[in-house]
């Protein structure tokens, strides 16, 4: 008998898309799953979408009140779920055919490890590309990564998890909300895979392609934010779960978060101090990075933006 999977797929307004998303796991080689799709209270057709497959694998939640970045409706399909490993993907999005039958070999081949992702590929204005990490490493075979490694290839721009190519193990979940909600309005997943790699300790990186993401298709609200606040908490929310040496990891991350965070925020023009930007820096490890940004955050936002468009965005 083939291990259950869990697939929980949040949706608010997604009636352009979700059907491709619904069908792209109904085409899925790998059989034994379960298909949770947690309504967040969308108010277009959506739903009617969905009640057009018939399949018994799929159940529909819903919840009454929308929350942002659907942290809150991933979070309540976990508690539903009842598989053995848990996967997401976006309503927006779509997984290719062998993307779960590729990580039921992985995890039969690395059985101890409880995190599994994979290679992504993204799609805007007609063209495809693989995400960062998976151009560097995808001839190279599979990829055991713990915490430390994580940080050091996300403080490059090089990330080995996204939300459509994980999977995790439901038994070592540290507990059933992994998702900020109620704390971050965007990018709470970022954060998400670094407390899991904290509590979970590894994960393994499977060199097939699981995903595309649609970026024409995905729809961010104009007010919708990062929070710098949830990124200088979450050295000592995780600070309990990791060595003195990993915290320094953890600090260079946060910090290039935080200054992502405060650009976001910028950007929409949303209320920033001057000083917030070097109060919420971690300065012990990183002097030269966040003098740099502190001096440039007090340049006029319409230069800032400029220069950062031209020299200044990270790789």
């Amino acid at each position: 008998m083939h291990t259950l999977i869990s697939i929980i797929m949040p949706v608010y307004n997604k009636e352009k898309y979700i059907s491709r998303a619904i069908q792209s796991v109904l085409n899925q080689t790998y059989s034994e799953f379960e298909l949770l799709i947690v309504d967040d209270a969308s108010s277009d057709q959506s739903l009617n979408r969905v009640a057009e497959f018939s399949d018994p694998r799929i159940r529909v939640l819903r919840r009454l009140n929308p929350g942002p970045g659907g942290y809150a409706a991933r979070n309540h399909g976990i508690r539903e779920a009842k598989g053995t490993w848990v996967a997401l993907l976006d309503a927006d999005d779509a997984w290719f055919p062998e993307h779960l039958t590729q990580s039921m070999r992985i995890a039969s081949e690395f059985p101890d490890i409880p995190i599994l992702s994979a290679a992504r590929m993204s799609e805007m204005g007609g063209k495809e590309k693989l995400d960062p990490f998976a151009k560097r490493f995808i001839s190279q075979g599979p990829q055991i990564l713990y915490f430390s490694d994580y940080l050091e290839f996300a403080c490059k721009g090089l990330r080995a998890m996204g939300t459509n190519s994980i999977l995790l193990k439901r038994e070592s979940l540290y507990r059933d909300s992994i998702f900020p909600e109620g704390r971050t309005d965007r990018s709470g997943d970022l954060y998400t895979w670094v407390e899991l790699l904290a509590r979970m300790k590894l994960m393994v990186w499977s060199p097939h392609v699981a995903s595309i993401s649609y970026r024409d298709a995905s729809h961010v609200s104009k007010n919708s934010t990062p929070s710098i606040e949830l990124f200088r908490e979450m050295v000592s929310d995780l600070k309990p779960y990791i060595s003195s040496r990993d915290e320094k990891y953890l600090q260079l991350y946060a910090n290039k978060m935080i200054k992502y965070a405060w650009l976001e925020n910028k950007k929409q023009h949303m209320p920033v101090s001057l000083s917030q930007l070097p109060k919420s820096f971690f300065w012990a490890h990183d002097l030269f990075y966040c003098m740099k940004w502190t001096l440039i955050s007090m340049l006029p936002f319409g230069l800032l933006e400029s220069l950062r468009r031209r020299f200044l965005t990270d790789k």
